[in-house]
């Protein structure tokens, strides 16, 4: 089974979501989703241009390596190296890391010298900078080794309930609530 940059956001979110997705079960689209499809496309790209100066700037691209795939909303081209960079129009700062290092190792196995990359929350006008080095890989690979995981058997899973109730995969995965911890296992 192919790992995304969808199933990396998932599984940050909960393993369990990455399971339920290997049997066949979709998220339902929430409304925060269309919308996050509908950023301003040109004021990002002039932000970008007249902030960040990179030499081009190259629009979802997609890397691949072996059984993993992924598409940054944009790729920032200096002289000597590459810098993927993910928009986010949500009003709230998530924690979007785990995938924007995704990005970079997929980068890197694809020989493209990366440095960083970026995560730009729109309506927050920030930037969040991540480091990538070989720490940075070594943490991916063991990530995409508990994915793997995931998919091909049972996922435990101690976290607060509040998460689950707004789960898109809250009616397949139907946890134990338990006060304010929700368990799956």
């Amino acid at each position: 089974m192919t790992i995304s940059g969808i199933t990396i956001k998932h599984f940050a979110y909960c393993p369990q979501i990455v399971r339920l997705e290997s049997m066949g079960f979709a998220e339902r689209v929430s409304e925060a989703m269309i919308e996050g499809e509908r950023v301003e496309k040109d004021k990002v790209m002039n932000f970008l241009y007249a902030t960040l100066r990179p030499l081009n700037i190259i629009g979802k691209p997609i890397f691949r390596y072996k059984d993993l795939i992924g598409s940054p909303d944009y790729v920032l081209t200096y002289p000597n190296y590459w810098v993927p960079l993910d928009v986010k129009s949500g009003r709230k700062r998530y924690d979007h890391k785990l995938q924007m290092k995704y990005y970079l190792y997929l980068m890197d196995m694809n020989g493209i010298n990366v440095k960083e990359g970026l995560i730009y929350y729109v309506s927050l006008k920030e930037i969040v900078r991540l480091n990538y080095n070989y720490a940075e890989r070594r943490y991916v690979e063991g990530v995409l080794s508990k994915i793997r995981e995931a998919m091909n058997g049972r996922v435990k899973v101690v976290q607060d309930a509040r998460k689950c109730y707004n789960c898109g995969f809250y009616t397949f995965c139907r946890p134990k609530i338990k006060g304010n911890l929700a368990y799956v296992d």
